[in-house]
């Protein structure tokens, strides 16, 4: 899950929230399935998790600025935004003052 704050014509702050089906996009980016959560850590500036499906290990990396790394055995398989349109995220936006979700075209 990662979060940010995005500027916008609005008159008030927006967060963004997504939600990252992590097995169904290594299954995307490797062409194998069976991807298992292993670990996760959470800094102020990402989270990161550790999968690992038989003796490989992934690395995925979801910054709060949007931006994420896939990392397999070493090697990078994905950097760039999550703002693209995929069947394993979901990006939702928020009022960050009360809450309430903001639909964006």
């Amino acid at each position: 899950m990662s979060e940010q704050s995005v500027n916008s014509a609005f008159d008030f702050a927006i967060v963004c929230h997504a939600e990252v089906d992590l097995p169904s996009w290594l299954k995307e980016l490797t062409g194998q399935s069976g991807w298992k959560l292993m670990g996760e850590e959470e800094d102020e500036q990402y989270d990161a998790f550790s999968l690992c499906r038989g003796a490989d290990n992934a690395e995925v990396v979801l910054y709060r600025s949007g931006h994420a790394t896939v990392d397999v055995d070493g090697k990078t398989l994905y950097d760039g935004q999550l703002t693209f349109s995929s069947t394993f995220a979901r990006l939702r936006y928020y009022n960050a003052e009360n809450g309430e979700r903001v639909l964006l075209n």
